[in-house]
């Protein structure tokens, strides 16, 4: 039996079924789908580096680092294919006076791109040099999400944890998480009022684990994660955005968390 080789189940010289002729001829055609991604990197101690974004957003977002920032911009310049801030300070060291307002600044900048429709897609190490950081990828997405608030989640040295512009219910319930779990040694209080950074001091040291307590701190953060959820926040981003001490030393991420203004206790919680 001879079959036609561009429709092996039809016999040779036998016409197509006038439903699939017609079928093909009037399938749908759809536009080019095409999404704008930019990216933000940090660099050495001091600098970020802006690809891909328009002009009007690089305006925008060197009026957001000077407003969030207290120490400033100390100059700016193409980079490469880049737009490079360089700010006063050390904030990718992450310790002393830059260990709460580089947290700040990173979560304005969350927030403010947020706001027009720049939605993180993903942060990622893409460099194996020493004192490496994440990269941060954005998305463009044509109607912005509906206004929220952005809050901070950092673990400090081996066993402390601070809560960056985190609303006193919030606080509260992390103080209770905490104690709950036999893992509250001393709550802290304001490490910054004027910043709303909280902190507490946690049993033990969970950001050095060891052996069994590795899986104890692994349960502390999925705790966590519920906590968030309760009080309508969701975890937005993970950003390694501190230097280690050399080739064999790491740091802990910092989490940025989102949450709609208009939520209400009970409603959904949309994961973003």
């Amino acid at each position: 039996m001879n079959l036609n080789p561009e429709y092996p189940f039809e016999k040779a010289g036998q016409p197509r079924p006038q439903s699939m002729a017609a079928s093909m001829e009037s399938a749908p055609s759809y536009a080019p789908f095409r999404t704008t991604f930019a990216s933000i990197s940090l660099h050495r101690s001091d600098r970020l580096r802006l690809l891909g974004f328009p002009q009007s957003d690089i305006q925008a977002l060197r009026n957001v680092i000077a407003r969030s920032y207290s120490k400033g911009i100390q100059k700016e310049q193409p980079y490469g294919k880049s737009h490079e801030f360089k700010v006063y300070g050390n904030p990718w060291y992450g310790q002393s006076s830059d260990a709460i307002i580089s947290r700040v600044l990173v979560r304005e900048i969350l927030a403010y791109l947020f706001s027009i429709g720049w939605i993180l897609h993903a942060s990622t190490d893409v460099s194996k040099k020493e004192f490496d950081k994440d990269t941060l990828f954005f998305r463009k997405q044509q109607s912005p999400p509906p206004p929220s608030d952005f809050m901070c989640i950092s673990f400090n040295m081996s066993d402390r944890l601070r809560l960056i512009g985190a609303p006193p219910q919030l606080v509260q319930a992390m103080k209770n998480l905490l104690a709950g779990m036999g893992l509250l040694q001393t709550d802290l209080g304001w490490k910054d009022a004027n910043l709303r950074a909280w902190e507490f001091k946690i049993n033990g040291y969970p950001w050095r684990a060891t052996g069994e307590e590795t899986m104890s701190t692994r349960l502390l953060l999925l705790k966590m994660l519920e906590c968030l959820e309760v009080y309508g926040w969701s975890l937005y981003a993970s950003v390694d955005q501190n230097t280690g001490s050399g080739e064999h030393s790491s740091e802990t991420d910092s989490w940025y968390c989102v949450r709609d203004k208009n939520w209400v206790e009970g409603a959904a919680v949309f994961h973003r």
